[in-house]
């Protein structure tokens, strides 16, 4: 069952973000990697919960399952890399999650 990667969060830093996405693109993305599904700085929040409202750029990708996302989100190439998006950034949601589909 396929898996999307889901992140949240605030831009305190674009042009560390650019850096942090150039190098990020080729560990993340690819032939045994993700797929880009949607990335945007337009996130629109519903309220629900009364908790934070969360971030304005959300980013989702596909992987071929939960272990596979896993993997690369743990991967020695990406946790070098995670620190730049942490400091270009304030994060409200880091999260994978099935893909279901009818």
């Amino acid at each position: 069952m396929t898996a999307l990667l889901i992140l949240n969060y605030d831009v305190t830093d674009p042009q560390r973000l650019d850096v942090y996405r150039e190098a990020a693109a080729p560990v993340l993305l690819g032939p045994d990697r993700g797929e880009l599904l949607a990335s945007t700085d337009k996130t629109v929040h519903l309220g629900e919960g009364g908790g934070s409202a969360g971030g304005t750029h959300t980013v989702v990708l596909r992987f071929r399952d939960i272990e596979q996302a896993r993997a690369v989100y743990d991967s020695a190439d990406y946790q070098d890399l995670l620190d730049e998006r942490l400091a270009a950034t304030v994060p409200f949601a880091a999260m994978i999650v099935p893909e279901l589909r009818p």
